[in-house]
């Protein structure tokens, strides 16, 4: 049996050509990095603003800011109360107000896509370019912004039939010279309808895509943006296997065989779906880690070495050695 990890982080350059890297999985660490009110901090602190949460709801986040974990403690109380006979209509209510106010909180604390400089922008395409395979469950622009700063090429969403940009999954097909991005957990310019068909809003000249967000769909009254915000690994899985798009993004997940880097993602419980999948195929996975303390470092390295048992070598590195932390990055608030 392989020696458990010790809290070490190695330097990304030392792992740079250690393997033929092919897969890039990004995660929200990525969009802190930038622009730090994407933490969950600034998201409660930005939910807690013009009634989006009651204060019943706000006793739920004591010790804590996180809302995925909070939601999977509330649905681990509803489902618990369902098991008992017990009324669970106003868990419920709760449960989408809150979700309701993650959304909204993602939206007001984005930045606009003219703050994000483009040498940012274009660092993070660069380091794009260098894999075959790109996905992110990040629900920012950030990642959109990056692949269209300088025309798409060679970058693809998949987004581009039925004239509104829609996806179809009997032409989902890559061309060797393309690079796809998924986006697995939705994201905000993304939109589903009422018959389950998913598309993109485009930029328009009257209004950006932040500003379009959460608004009505002309023709698509029941149209809602895409984002997986469910609390536990299996309701996120149960939304994704729902959603003819979100099942596609992590099928192509699960049949990638080789080498993965892992950048900005915890890779948590709540993730489980993530880990399933990195688990298909026996290949080296690069994860980063920011150094918060040997102890703490070496106690989230234990509980996914446990977990992502196929990953041969499984590799940490410092999150901030990696360009896609570098510090240069970052958008400084007014």
């Amino acid at each position: 049996m392989a020696d458990l990890p010790d809290g070490t982080l190695r330097d990304w350059d030392d792992i740079a050509h250690e393997h033929e890297w092919d897969t890039l999985l990004l995660g929200n660490g990525l969009s802190q990095n930038i622009w730090e009110p994407f933490g969950y901090r600034k998201l409660y602190d930005e939910a807690k603003k013009g009634g989006r949460m009651t204060a019943a709801d706000r006793k739920l986040f004591r010790g804590t800011p996180n809302f995925e974990r909070v939601l999977g403690d509330l649905l681990t109380t509803i489902r618990v109360s369902r098991a008992y006979g017990l009324d669970t209509g106003v868990l419920r209510k709760r449960y989408s107000r809150l979700q309701v106010a993650m959304g909204e909180a993602v939206r007001a604390v984005h930045l606009d896509r003219d703050k994000v400089p483009m040498d940012t922008r274009r660092a993070v395409r660069r380091v794009m370019k260098r894999f075959q395979w790109v996905f992110t469950t990040s629900y920012d622009l950030l990642i959109y912004w990056a692949m269209a700063c300088d025309g798409f090429d060679p970058f693809m969403d998949h987004f581009r039939y039925n004239n509104r940009c829609e996806f179809d999954p009997a032409r989902a097909s890559v061309p060797a010279s393309r690079i796809p991005v998924y986006f697995l957990h939705g994201a905000l310019h993304l939109i589903v309808g009422e018959s389950g068909a998913t598309w993109k809003r485009t930029q328009t000249t009257l209004r950006g895509l932040l500003q379009q967000f959460g608004r009505p769909v002309q023709g698509e009254p029941q149209a809602r943006p895409l984002l997986v915000t469910e609390g536990s690994a299996q309701d996120k899985l149960d939304v994704i296997e729902g959603n003819v798009y979100l099942r596609h993004a992590l099928d192509r997940l699960y049949e990638r065989p080789l080498p993965v880097v892992v950048f900005g993602s915890s890779l948590s419980e709540h993730d489980s779906h993530l880990i399933d999948a990195l688990n298909e195929h026996r290949r080296p996975v690069a994860v980063s880690m920011l150094p918060d303390g040997d102890e703490e470092v070496q106690a989230k390295q234990v509980d996914i070495f446990g977990r992502l048992d196929a990953a041969k070598p499984l590799l940490f590195y410092n999150a901030g050695t990696h360009p896609l932390g570098d510090s240069s990055l970052r958008v400084e608030r007014a």
